[in-house]
């Protein structure tokens, strides 16, 4: 009795160490803290700051197992001087949330999703401990022309 006992512990042991886990762990965007740089095409910084990825779930319903929903939030240390940033009327600090599709390694993050109107959206691709891509403002009218360079480090 004992042996068949010793034998389905090992077997459920056995079994779950095997099944798949939806963790971060096997997915290339980790939560923490990230130093951010929003800039123009010229590459002249905009907007510098820290980012703060809180939660990675699978998304559910899109019959893609690489989807992930992420939120967080985002703080703004400097400011450009350049008033012609439109971006400045929304991104100023606050809750985040985005899209990741861990085969494509690719993250699209709404900076204020609370509103529709006037939002700074950021695309971009996710290496190990970075993120690379772009930003363009969104208005009800559709894309504005303003957009520019956008970069992410993982901070220790």
């Amino acid at each position: 009795m004992k042996i068949i006992t010793l034998l389905s512990i090992a077997f459920v042991l056995a079994l779950n160490a095997c099944s798949g886990s939806d963790s971060e762990k096997s997915i290339s965007l980790k939560t923490g803290k990230y130093g951010y740089v929003v800039s123009d095409s010229s590459g002249n910084s905009l907007v510098e700051g820290e980012m703060s990825v809180v939660t990675i779930t699978k998304q559910q319903g899109t019959g893609d197992e690489n989807d992930y929903e992420m939120t967080g939030s985002y703080t703004v240390t400097k400011n450009t001087a350049d008033t012609s940033y439109q971006g400045f009327s929304t991104m100023n600090g606050g809750e985040m949330k985005g899209y990741y599709n861990d085969k494509k390694k690719f993250i699209n993050i709404n900076t204020n999703p609370k509103i529709a109107d006037a939002n700074v959206f950021i695309n971009a691709f996710v290496k190990s401990k970075s993120m690379d891509g772009g930003w363009h403002f969104s208005t009800f009218r559709g894309t504005d022309k303003e957009g520019g360079l956008f970069k992410a480090t993982k901070l220790k």
